[in-house]
């Protein structure tokens, strides 16, 4: 895994050493309102969490777990994206930035930055990501990056909550 730049962040692999920034940022729980998991309980938790995640792959091998924290240059990190790559070029995208710093566009430059290295760096070519479906902000995010609602055909095989939606870019 390699450093990115955006204009106005430094995205850097995430290690252990960032749980406690990561904790701060991610303690938030109205961060969790369209979210599966709860706040991290300690950050402890989320040293064993990116150990973990600090491998790159899934324990059998067959996915690239990867993960930036985001900061803007010189700051401390203010929230993070995620992929994991799949078989057929096909990668999951994630995204949580700190409520304090919505609005200025760094998660769609954060995310604009991994999408198009996985696209180098790693050959992808299909992207996907959930969203719940009251999460305007997210959609949004989503949309202006080129993704777009899947259509039935796309969405076979995928389980999704009744209030989850499937958006889906190609390259």
């Amino acid at each position: 895994m390699q450093t990115l730049a955006t204009t106005d962040l430094i995205l850097e692999p995430l290690v252990v050493k960032h749980a406690q920034a990561m904790f701060e940022v991610l303690s938030d729980e109205a961060l969790y309102r369209y979210l599966d998991d709860p706040p991290p309980p300690s950050v402890e938790h989320l040293r064993k969490l990116y150990a973990r995640l600090e491998e790159r792959k899934s324990p059998d091998g067959s996915q690239r777990w990867l993960n930036w924290v985001a900061s803007p240059h010189g700051l401390p990190p203010i929230g993070f994206v995620q992929a994991t790559v799949t078989a057929h070029r096909t990668a999951w995208v994630a995204y949580v930035f700190a409520r304090s710093h919505w609005g200025r566009g760094y998660a769609t430059q954060a995310t604009r930055a991994v999408v198009e290295h996985l696209a180098s760096g790693y050959g992808v070519v299909r992207y996907l990501a959930t969203v719940e479906a009251a999460n305007q902000r997210s959609i949004g995010l989503l949309e202006r990056l080129g993704f777009h609602r899947a259509i039935e055909q796309e969405s076979q095989g995928h389980e999704l909550s009744p209030t989850e939606l499937l958006f889906v870019k190609s390259a």
